[in-house]
């Protein structure tokens, strides 16, 4: 079974969601009535083909097998906003994208189906019914002035997906008051993004049960080290569970 046909066979039970590592910084989220979301998927060689970035993991799916409900993008660095594979995806007219200002941009000028597209910022909720999306600041920095998080409400279950960003609680408050079961973070330190001890200080922060680290080991000068991060938060975020995903792996998480 290739893993695009267990992404849309696997079946999930009443209460819980599945979550698959697609590499990079990119996840598939799947509700137990069979709903998907895709966010930040990097799928291609775009980042090679552009900046000469060689990529070091594999490509578990491509662009023509990822069918999905919503495709999210945070911002539009290649490895979150893929220009290569998004014409592809979208080709699919049952999915739609929600992306912040900068990625719809983008999406604009691959002439895509404006139909399908929704644009979110800071501060706003997108609700399709099924699923709830939130704008939340994040600091990437001069890279990307207008890159968000988004805190991801689906099958009962709230994640709170950083995005690219610093460490600034003191600008994070309505993601940390949100409590959010689940946090995906980048871990890699470069580029402005957290490293491994700040992103386990932000796990500490919001009190999220669930700790899943991203950004690492695609580029080899992106960096970043799972084990550093699981280390720290043993000792900054103990009452949170790290969860170290293997590319292409699935796990479930049943609302409390």
């Amino acid at each position: 079974m290739t893993f695009a046909n267990r992404i849309q066979t696997v079946s999930i039970t009443d209460g819980e969601i599945a979550i698959f590592w697609l590499g990079q910084a990119g996840f598939v989220i799947k509700d137990s009535v069979g709903h998907t979301v895709t966010i930040d998927p990097y799928l291609t060689d775009c980042c090679e083909r552009v900046f000469g970035f060689k990529r070091l993991s594999p490509k578990l799916i491509t662009p023509s097998e990822m069918k999905t409900d919503v495709l999210f993008s945070t911002h539009d660095h290649l490895d979150h906003f893929d220009v290569d594979a998004l014409p592809i995806i979208m080709a699919n007219k049952a999915t739609r994208f929600v992306g912040a200002k900068p990625s719809a941009v983008e999406y604009r000028k691959l002439g895509l189906d404006e139909s399908r597209l929704i644009e979110i910022d800071e501060g706003e909720t997108v609700d399709l019914g099924w699923v709830r999306f939130t704008g939340m600041y994040a600091d990437h920095g001069d890279l990307a002035p207008k890159a968000i998080g988004v805190l991801v409400r689906i099958g009962g279950v709230t994640i709170y997906y950083t995005g690219d960003t610093a460490y600034r609680p003191d600008k994070m408050g309505v993601a940390i008051a949100a409590n959010p079961d689940i946090i995906i973070l980048p871990i890699n330190g470069a580029y402005g993004n957290l490293n491994s001890k700040e992103a386990a200080k932000l796990v500490r922060d919001t009190k999220a049960k669930m700790a899943i680290p991203c950004h690492y080991w695609t580029f080899a000068v992106h960096g970043g080290d799972p084990q550093t991060f699981e280390d720290a938060m043993k000792r900054i975020a103990p009452d949170s569970r790290a969860e170290i995903m293997a590319q292409g792996e699935m796990i479930t998480y049943c609302r409390g």
